[in-house]
């Protein structure tokens, strides 16, 4: 334990100088709060997408903003699923097939989200048990903080960070739905002199050959939306 305790340190030292690891992590979760206040200022669209065996079962395209209590809203905007048999044995089996793969679909979705919006004191036990490495073979170094059993048994998260900025780059998830494997990458990227959103997000449910892809875009800031201002990327 010693010897972990000296490796974390060290890799914290080598990112922000003189801090301490508990001065690090209420760096990264006070970055992470304020990121996610000033998010709240904009609206924008997000893709969403559904693959089924290799095949895109459905695409649609939302406005998403936040409600004045912290919840997303979304109003649908496009949609683009595949057609259906309407009458006769093969309506009946198509549209429970359906129902099926929404119920499929949505807990895979609340699985995703229940990893992005750790509760501060799950975040808190997985930055106090993670294990950190330096990387600086990227454009800017980078922090990578893993640690598993975080939400599942033998269940494992992979965090990026920014070592100058504390914001986060990339997420990967290994953990399982249904005693089946799920996979959830997220990668993410700045607004110009905005905060960090999550840019693309993909859920590999293989064990049905599903795959679920939200990709957001086309931001733009509440204030400039009143006053005609220009989009962000």
């Amino acid at each position: 334990m010693k010897n972990k305790i000296k490796v974390v340190a060290l890799a914290i030292m080598l990112c922000a100088g003189s801090l301490a690891y508990g001065q690090q992590e209420q760096k990264f979760a006070q970055a992470q709060k304020q990121n996610a206040q000033a998010l709240r200022q904009y609206t924008w669209k997000s893709r969403s997408q559904v693959r089924k065996d290799g095949d895109v079962k459905s695409t649609k395209i939302f406005l998403t903003r936040y409600a004045s209590d912290g919840t997303q809203v979304q109003v649908l905007l496009e949609e683009d699923s595949a057609r259906l048999p309407k009458f006769g044995l093969r309506g009946m089996i198509a549209r429970k097939k359906k129902e099926e793969a929404a119920q499929l679909i949505e807990a895979l979705q609340k699985l995703a989200k229940s990893y992005g919006e750790l509760p501060p004191a799950k975040m808190q036990e997985f930055m106090g048990r993670a294990t950190a490495k330096l990387e600086t073979n990227t454009p800017q170094p980078l922090l990578r903080l893993e640690a598993s059993d975080v939400l599942q048994p033998n269940d494992s998260m992979t965090v990026w960070v920014d070592a100058n900025t504390r914001r986060q780059r990339r997420i990967e998830i290994n953990s399982s739905y249904d005693a089946k494997a799920v996979r959830i990458v997220s990668e993410f990227k700045d607004l110009p002199s905005g905060p960090t959103y999550m840019a693309r997000s993909v859920v590999d449910y293989p064990h049905e050959e599903l795959t679920l892809t939200v990709e957001n875009f086309d931001h733009q800031h509440d204030a400039q939306s009143l006053r005609g201002g220009g989009r962000q990327q």
